[in-house]
């Protein structure tokens, strides 16, 4: 039989592997074969992964120590691992979503990401919107190349003291992740040079263990159900992202790169359809703003 999705044999990197989505797309590249090393703040325990590592994404030093680890050249790179920003500063929220997505993009995987191979980021639905002009413009300055792990703490910490110093780390959540959609879309020159594919994958509500703090910032279940379900009638399940992210990564979308893969049954278009109210069209001030 064909391997259309051409694992079998490949090195993949996951990050988050221990729980949620990362570990049901974990489980499915292992049983298609592939050689998967798996990344979290402790140890992954799903069978078959050739390698489970922990490391700190909060941390340069942690990212430095994993990357010393990991094989000098792999296939496919899984960025999944984040924070919901519910029970996490403003600073560490973006240092997790972003940060240290970037740092790893531009400091590792520019060099490391084998031709051929590709990279897929699990942003938010949350992240919508980042395309508006307006918006963009809060974002650029955290996506320049430029910018280091040092500057881009530096430039966090400081946003967060022109807006009064107290910022949510809920808000960094919706930051970081319109940022981390931005810098996919700048990164794919750099590495469609390469021949290496760079995605994103943006999950609606899906039922991981981050599910009680989104639910808790939302005001309970049943409101969080209310406005999370969508035409599906239901929310996602880790299963449903996995899916989403083997296929980018694979041979199937050999051609596919700046990709936003929309996995909500439908819910942002019917918002671009008009038939829904679109609910992140504001800028990150108008959103401050609106809470105050």
């Amino acid at each position: 039989m064909t391997d259309l999705l051409g694992y079998q044999g490949r090195t993949c990197v996951v990050t988050g592997a221990a729980s949620g989505m990362a570990r049901a797309l974990t489980e499915s590249l292992v049983e298609l074969g592939a050689d998967v090393y798996a990344i979290d703040r402790v140890a992954s325990n799903v069978p078959g992964v050739t390698r489970s590592l922990v490391a700190d994404l909060s941390d340069k030093a942690s990212i430095d120590e994993l990357f010393r680890a990991l094989p000098d050249t792999f296939d496919a790179f899984f960025g999944v691992a984040g924070l919901a920003g519910v029970h996490t500063s403003f600073l560490d929220t973006f240092t997790v979503n972003f940060i240290a997505n970037k740092y790893i993009t531009d400091r590792y995987l520019v060099d490391r990401i084998a031709p051929g191979g590709s990279i897929a980021y699990v942003t938010s639905a949350g992240g919508l919107r980042w395309e508006f002009p307006e918006i963009r413009d809060e974002l650029t300055p955290f996506t320049a190349p430029e910018r280091s792990w040092d500057d881009l703490v530096d430039l966090t910490a400081r946003f967060d003291e022109e807006h009064g110093g107290e910022l949510a780390g809920f808000v960094g959540y919706m930051l970081s992740k319109r940022a981390l959609n931005l810098l996919v879309a700048e990164r794919v020159e750099t590495f469609a040079a390469k021949k290496v594919r760079v995605n994103a994958v943006l999950p609606s509500m899906t039922a991981t263990g981050m599910l009680g703090d989104f639910a808790e910032q939302r005001g309970g279940l049943d409101n969080l159900k209310a406005a999370s379900t969508g035409p599906a009638g239901r929310l996602a399940e880790p299963g449903d992202m996995a899916k989403a992210l083997v296929f980018l990564g694979s041979d199937l979308a050999g051609f596919i790169s700046g990709v936003f893969l929309d996995v909500d049954y439908g819910m942002n278009a019917l918002e671009l359809a008009g038939i829904n109210p679109m609910r992140t069209r504001w800028t990150f001030a108008q959103s401050l703003a609106k809470q105050s």
